[in-house]
């Protein structure tokens, strides 16, 4: 008898801790965006965030981290503490950065933990209005006859952008003069000018100077046509099937991470995308709603990471 009502004693002491370990949330948490503040990915993390608060009943506090294309904060990410309170959402972009960079201090498949993906914003191809060709055929056209003549304004090597383009120029068996940039803001501001022909830019960054006339599109780089701009065809309707490559987003845990705690990360974010108004919000600002398991969103990150394997050795890109 002395021995059970010593054992009773041990588990009463101990359920408080037991209950303490699996509740979750049990404060803020970190929210790591590896970008400066002010880009699509704010765009897409701050309503988001702001709906997971009142799922989860804690904040998600925001953490712009930018820097080392991304490669900051997702280190940073990586050494936080496995306990879901540090999150960060990234593009799925960093896939391929094994095969850029010789150098990286995290390891994508070993230190972090897929959750789930949010959302796609659809890469676009986009000239100056002053371009004569009023389609990306005729555009193609046009590049064949003066290769020397024409430009690209690359915000970033090794961005999606770049990288976008790079497809394309292979596909369509052209070549073009690049101007290089310090980010998108910079590149847009000379396509709009004029000082440059062509960009590659995110849907979310220029449908508004779509709708004002300022640039014209040519081609989502996408299987299928995005409901944020329906009237834009694809690439793959221009004959160019395998120019495929876009903005999407995931979220992230650090490695380890409990799986009752990406599950519980894993529900509340598909019930709050599932909601009209924060569908309505990211749609008008250029995003696709992608949801998908845990399971699935490793599934993807490594297919990404094979689908560029073989293509970046022949577009002769070493970032270090």
């Amino acid at each position: 008898m002395r021995r059970r009502a010593a054992l009773g004693l041990a588990m009463a002491a101990l359920t408080p801790v037991m209950a303490r370990a699996q509740a979750y949330p049990i404060r803020a948490i970190r929210l790591i965006l590896p970008y400066p503040p002010g880009g699509g990915t704010d765009t897409l993390a701050r309503p988001w965030a702001e709906r997971m608060r009142v799922k989860l009943g804690q904040p998600l506090v925001i953490e712009n981290r930018g820097g080392a294309s991304t490669n900051i904060g997702m280190e940073l990410a990586a050494r936080a503490a496995p306990d879901g309170h540090s999150l960060i959402i990234n593009t799925d972009n960093v896939a391929l950065f094994p095969h850029l960079y010789q150098r990286l201090t995290y390891d994508l498949f070993r230190d972090f933990a897929a959750v789930t993906y949010l959302a796609e914003s659809p890469l676009v191809l986009a000239v100056n209005p002053a371009v004569p060709a009023q389609n990306l055929q005729e555009f193609v056209q046009l590049v064949r006859r003066e290769p020397d003549h024409w430009t690209f304004a690359n915000p970033s090597i090794g961005s999606p952008h770049h990288l976008g383009f790079e497809l394309f120029a292979r596909e369509a068996g052209i070549s073009m003069v690049q101007a290089e940039y310090r980010g998108g803001g910079p590149a847009l501001n000379d396509v709009l000018a004029g000082h440059v022909h062509l960009g590659v830019f995110s849907l979310g960054a220029v449908s508004q100077h779509f709708l004002a006339g300022t640039l014209r599109p040519y081609a989502l780089l996408s299987p299928t046509r995005s409901a944020a701009a329906p009237d834009i065809p694809t690439t793959a309707e221009a004959g160019l099937p395998n120019v495929v490559n876009s903005l999407r987003f995931l979220l992230m845990a650090p490695a380890h991470t409990p799986p009752a705690v990406i599950r519980t990360l894993h529900a509340a974010s598909a019930e709050v995308l599932a909601e009209p108004g924060l569908r309505d919000i990211l749609t008008r600002a250029g995003f696709d709603i992608m949801t998908t398991t845990p399971e699935q969103a490793a599934t993807l990150l490594r297919i990404e990471n094979e689908r560029w394997a073989p293509i970046l050795p022949s577009l002769n890109l070493r970032l270090d």
